[in-house]
């Protein structure tokens, strides 16, 4: 039966059976989200309801640029529906996408199973709202571990080329992929892990039609796919189709924002193609240059790096760099209306590879003043995850975004002593971006200056306006921010020294934060607290000498089992038994201790994540249970050193992470970073005195 028929029966055997008119219910809806149109989407599924997203297809570079699509995820079991036309009057000026709302009564349907654009316009036919909540719509985050599924669409003469086995590993496993590429970029924020389910073999499911796929539409060979997957719990869906589907002269299609892609076959192992159309279901538009809609050579929604299997080594621009907000805590806006920068900029590898200074550098500044389009500025450095960049590599990049969801625009790149203007700035004279000296060693850095010439002129031969680390920024740090430190703590006074400001505070003289923020993320306290605005308003989360509350208050369960516990004689809580329960994986995510297990080759990354450790000793294998450790042997007395002795740091470097060369001495040359370093493998394994392993 068509997708039509079963949409309609469903729609004509409610209205039966309730008696409602659903199209005069439509009719008397508004366009907006007034009180109809709230109604409807409140009220029983009588209607076909779902939610229009645009489709973005991505051309080989400089192949003619296809039109946008659009599509409406419906919210009962994820049906794409298409349009059979343009939409956008249909849609209005009010449409998001992502957000946008449709309750479709049954004459806006043509008999194919698409939405008939012409017959929805017409009365009746359906209701739009741009602003009613939907609870059952996914949640889309551009961080937490996700899980995707490839789809194969195969027929008895027809298949894509690549096996499942290939297409797991080109997504998953090789040394350069989707997975590869978001963790490298993110810096571990965003993981792509395969999904699992009947007859998924490492992510990748294979689904069989008798419907000749010669010429079929991209969007036919996506519903075959979306139809053979139903059931399996995924994130994402990736479908691969064969070379003999029509794409429309695209090599793929991807949702913004939504959670669908549709791949030709010769292009489905491309790292640059999958990076960008997840990019599109994070809800990322394309990024454009000269008027050219993929030509910024910075990010990875232009196209500009290589199509091969081997792909590029590069990631995003500043404006989607700080739409994914894996690096916010290096965010700063400035409104060059009413201030001005004067800083220094670091690529983000000084934060992947803890080299950023904890005050006075910043990742990506956002130029941010009433009736301009936003820009946004990175320090471009062509190193580590970004070193691959096709162009404008270690230079300070200028791009334009006006919201979210839009299309970015490259605006410039400017090498040391290079400025960027901008006339009639918001009324405030010239905009200038100014870059005062530019190195490139290790982490490297951007001095940049931005203000506008009606407010003020900065230049390059004064002092950085952000004052040296050890200034204070406050009040001098002997003096007594409320009461002296001497008073007792156990009979505070009206200001308790002790006690969290409840309201907000410049947070580095940059951003506006509270204490709950300081205190969110336990590996960051330290670092965060070295703000003095920071530990003068937060005392207790800062765990301020002579306050009572520990820094990071010790948890119950140790996070390896403590090798004095007799593995032989276990309690009722056995410190080598995995736990039933689920826990917060990586502060981000409900895991369990099956899903740790279940994709060996990402047993030993996952547990280093301490709630994972702390509740799965099995499967983590922790030092002191009978399961063989997959590194060093706990076996060896530590009192009884061997040749090798386990309380010695090797002077030999190691990968840290699977990802880079380090040493003992650098995994020690950060206090405030060693607990988290240690945590990898490869660190405890060779540093046991620098992590503290040995008494």
């Amino acid at each position: 039966m068509k997708l039509h028929s079963l949409l309609t029966c469903s729609i004509l055997g409610f209205i039966q059976a309730n008696e409602v008119d659903a199209t005069s219910r439509i009719a008397n809806a508004t366009d907006d989200s007034d009180s109809g149109s709230d109604n409807i989407f409140k009220s029983t599924s009588a209607l076909v309801k779902c939610t229009v997203s645009q489709v973005h297809g991505l051309t080989p570079p400089d192949a003619k640029e296809v039109p946008v699509q659009y599509a409406c995820t419906t919210d009962d079991d994820d049906n794409i529906l298409f349009f059979d036309n343009d939409a956008t009057a249909l849609l209005g000026k009010g449409f998001v996408s992502g957000e946008t709302r449709l309750a479709l009564a049954p004459q806006a349907m043509s008999s194919d199973g698409m939405i008939n654009v012409q017959q929805a316009m017409a009365p009746g036919a359906v209701a739009i709202s741009n602003g009613v909540e939907n609870n059952r719509r996914r949640k889309l985050t551009t961080t937490g571990i996700k899980e995707v599924l490839v789809v194969r669409v195969v027929s008895a003469a027809y298949e894509p080329s690549q096996s499942e086995a290939r297409m797991s590993n080109d997504v998953f496993d090789d040394a350069n992929n989707l997975r590869v590429r978001y963790d490298d970029c993110s810096n571990g924020a965003l993981i792509f892990d395969p999904a699992t389910g009947t007859n998924v073999n490492n992510g990748v499911l294979t689904v069989t039609t008798t419907e000749n796929l010669n010429g079929m539409t991209w969007q036919n060979c996506g519903r075959i796919a979306t139809n053979g997957a139903r059931g399996i719990d995924r994130d994402y869906t990736m479908i691969v189709c064969p070379d003999v589907v029509n794409f429309g002269g695209a090599a793929a299609w991807g949702q913004m924002t939504g959670s669908i892609s549709w791949y030709r076959s010769r292009y489905a192992s491309a790292p640059i193609v999958q990076m960008h159309e997840l990019g599109h279901n994070l809800g990322h538009s394309h990024s454009g240059k000269d008027g050219v809609t993929y030509k910024d050579p910075t990010c990875n929604m232009g196209n500009r790096g290589s199509w091969s299997d081997t792909g590029s080594n590069f990631c995003f621009n500043a404006a989607k760099t700080w739409a994914n907000k894996w690096y916010e805590e290096y965010h700063v806006t400035v409104d060059p209306s009413s201030g001005s920068y004067d800083g220094t900029l670091v690529g983000i590898n000084a934060v992947k590879e803890d080299n950023i200074a904890e005050t006075g550098q910043d990742v990506v500044i956002k130029i941010d003043s009433s009736g301009e389009t936003d820009l946004y500025i990175i320090y471009n450095r062509e190193t580590g995850a970004n070193n691959q960049v096709p162009e404008n590599g270690d230079q300070v990049v200028i791009v334009a975004q006006s919201t979210g969801g839009s299309t970015s625009s490259w605006r410039a790149a400017l090498s040391e002593g290079q400025v960027y203007t901008q006339g009639g700035w918001s009324g405030n004279g010239n905009l200038i971006v100014k870059v005062c000296s530019l190195e490139t060693g290790t982490p490297g850095s951007a001095r940049v200056l931005v203000y506008a010439t009606g407010q003020e002129t900065l230049s390059c031969d004064s002092s950085p306006v952000s004052a040296p680390v050890n200034a204070p920024v406050s009040a001098p740090i002997n003096a007594p921010v409320n009461a002296p430190a001497n008073a007792p703590v156990s009979q505070p006074t009206q200001n308790d020294p002790c006690k969290d400001n409840s309201l907000d505070f410049l947070f580095r003289n940059k951003i506006e934060r509270n204490c709950e923020w300081i205190g969110k993320n336990s590996k960051r306290i330290d670092a965060r607290c070295q703000d003095p605005a920071a530990a003068d308003n937060c005392p207790d989360t800062c765990n301020t000498p002579g306050c009572s509350a520990p820094v990071n208050a010790p948890v119950n369960a140790p996070v390896n089992a403590p090798v004095s516990a007799p593995v032989s004689q276990p309690t009722q809580n056995d410190p080598c038994k995995d736990s039933s329960s689920t826990f917060t994986f990586r502060n981000k995510i409900e895991r369990n201790c099956k899903w740790i297990g279940k994709n060996s080759k990402r047993i030993d990354a996952r547990c280093q994540d301490p709630a994972a450790a702390d509740n799965c000793p099995d499967t983590c294998n922790t030092p002191g249970c009978s399961t063989p450790v997959r590194n060093a042997p706990v076996s060896a007395p530590v009192s009884q050193p061997t040749q090798d002795d386990p309380c010695q740091d090797s002077s030999s470097t190691f990968m840290f992470r699977n990802k880079i060369e380090r040493n003992c001495e650098w995994i020690g040359r950060n206090s405030d970073r060693i607990d988290v370093r240690c945590q990898d493998p490869a660190a405890a394994d060779n540093c046991p005195v620098t992590c503290s392993i040995c008494a």
